[in-house]
């Protein structure tokens, strides 16, 4: 294995797939792809049997080429062009993000004379915790979605509900209390559409632990209270109930892991230089700069010192560093005045929750430095 690479542990896709399944059987579970869109990793994902969520045309293709079927794929990404949806028409689940999405697809369905089913996209009238809406680049403005609205495109035929207000949840209440709050606003889709839904999405929010302080979302207890709404709704509502897993399925999964090219001493402050920074894996980059009460620019920043960093240095010294990219910037920063074992050249540097929105994120063009190597690592396999 050549480095800097990302290592992705299948046994440990596989385990939280089970766990979502176990705390949503009522569920229809979607992998976000943009989370992390590595081909093996989505192949595999889709031998699982559950659905895709795509942000892009690029990831329904991606999709259908690593074996999700066409009713599997939902896709939700804003800023569709007519184009993007000539090419996904019978590839996947339509989501309109706007009127004007509506229209460009009522026009594809009369050039082919058809009817097209369409789910929207919903800017709800409640956030996450309970306070109003907000305004938002993603969605039509509940308040906007009415019978009369909907009339001006006769070739389409609205049968699905999509909503997404928060990542990073981690307070299964608050969880709770958000889908009690879709499972509402789809009886009242439904009554102004004139027909029942056959999909509710209800998007994510099902957070992952990045520092020591804080609690795994409580799966039992949110599953236990799904549980009873899916009771309390099901004679309202016969829709297929879909949960979009962001992150979940694949960030605590992913290790990046770079080796130390040089070390340096610099007027009392000593430089580890490893292969691959900010343009092998910028987000603990952008933790650097963020400053407190930046939790909402996700995926970018979820908090500082979100990555537990690690050393294979045998050392029983240790010693404070930076840790550095290559790069010929100054902003290359991995880490700074972090404690380690006495490293030397060679050694690696191992950093964790590097599954979702790492490999991705990175500008590998920068520098024109080597991108980093992807290693999907099958079950059974030990790690090294």
């Amino acid at each position: 294995m050549n480095l800097p690479a990302y290592i992705y542990d299948e046994s440990r896709i596989c385990g939280n797939i089970q766990k979502l399944r176990n705390t949503f059987p009522q569920f229809t579970i979607l992998y976000s792809i943009k989370a992390n869109p590595y081909p093996p990793l989505v192949r595999y994902i889709a031998s699982q049997n559950i659905g895709a969520d795509a942000a892009s045309k690029n990831e329904v293709l991606l999709a259908c080429k690593e074996g999700f079927t066409p009713d599997q794929i939902y896709y939700s990404g804003p800023g569709k062009t007519k184009t993007d949806l000539v090419e996904t028409v019978g590839r996947c689940n339509l989501i309109a993000d706007s009127f004007h999405e509506l229209q460009l697809i009522n026009q594809i369905a009369e050039e082919k004379e058809i009817i097209q089913e369409v789910g929207i996209r919903i800017n709800p009238n409640f956030t996450m915790n309970g306070r109003p809406g907000v305004p938002g680049k993603f969605g039509i403005d509940e308040e906007l979605c009415t019978k009369d609205a909907f009339a001006a495109y006769p070739a389409v035929r609205i049968t699905g509900m999509h909503i997404h207000v928060k990542s990073q949840e981690l307070n299964w209440e608050k969880i709770a209390g958000y889908y009690e709050n879709v499972f509402s606003l789809a009886v009242r889709v439904q009554q102004e559409i004139g027909h029942p839904l056959t999909y509710i999405n209800f998007g994510s929010g099902i957070g992952v632990p990045y520092l020591k302080t804080e609690t795994p979302v409580n799966l039992t207890e949110l599953g236990k209270h799904t549980a009873e709404l899916v009771a309390f709704y099901q004679p309202k509502i016969a829709a297929k109930l879909l949960i979009e897993s962001g992150r979940y399925l694949v960030c605590e999964a992913g290790t990046y892991i770079t080796e130390v090219l040089d070390r340096k001493q610099s007027r009392g402050k000593t430089y580890l230089i490893v292969a691959g920074g900010l343009n092998g894996f910028v987000r603990p980059v952008l933790s650097a700069f963020a400053e407190d009460g930046h939790a909402e620019a996700e995926p970018l920043f979820t908090a500082k010192d979100a990555w537990r960093i690690t050393s294979s240095a045998t050392a029983t010294e240790t010693e404070v560093v930076d840790i550095v990219g290559n790069l010929c910037t100054s902003s290359d920063i991995l880490a700074e005045n972090i404690r380690l074992p006495r490293a030397n050249i060679g050694d690696r540097i191992t950093f964790t929750h590097a599954g979702s929105y790492a490999c991705t994120l990175s500008p590998h063009q920068f520098g024109s430095q080597k991108k980093p190597d992807e290693v999907l690592r099958p079950q059974g396999t030990i790690s090294h």
